[in-house]
């Protein structure tokens, strides 16, 4: 397997900050999230790592928190940002999520113009059990027509939550 790289940025580089997030986590109210990743207009391949903080609000179901995420593909494009997440239970293990968050985002071989993107992302998901969930998510990210250059790009995500 080659080593994909990003500037100085690489797979063992999101694998070291998954660790660090995860090892961090402070207790069963945070979340931390590994992904695999697929961007539909171009078919790569890339990682997601994610860290959401305990709840900041729940009200009948649904719960939101403040979070983080990475993403990093094979074709070197790399995508970090901070911003608000948010889960809605179905039943006692189904769930539906969803997040907004504004990030940098460097090009590798995908120019998706500037640097200043807007990730919005909605999933399913399934509770395993009390510590591990799975969700398959789509997610648009873009720069909101603050550039010339807004092709924007969508990618599937198949999302493992460890809590």
């Amino acid at each position: 397997m080659s080593l994909v790289r990003c500037g100085n940025f690489s797979w063992q580089s999101l694998a070291l900050i998954g660790v660090l997030l995860l090892c961090n986590a402070p207790g069963a109210t945070a979340d931390w999230v590994a992904g695999v990743t697929t961007d539909t207009e171009t078919d790569g391949i890339g990682g997601v790592v994610e860290y959401h903080w305990q709840e900041f609000a729940a009200a009948g179901g649904f719960s939101g928190n403040i979070a983080v995420a990475g993403r990093l593909d094979e074709d070197g494009d790399a995508w970090a940002g901070a911003g608000v997440a948010g889960k809605y239970r179905i039943g006692r293990r189904f769930f539906i999520e969803g997040s907004f968050m504004p990030g940098v985002y460097h090009a590798g071989d995908t120019e998706l113009g500037g640097s200043l993107h807007f990730r919005s992302l909605i999933g399913m998901g399934f509770d395993i059990n009390e510590n591990a969930a799975i969700s398959l998510t789509i997610d648009h990210m873009s720069n909101g027509s603050t550039q010339t250059l807004n092709p924007g790009s969508d990618a599937i995500t198949l999302r493992f939550i460890f809590r």
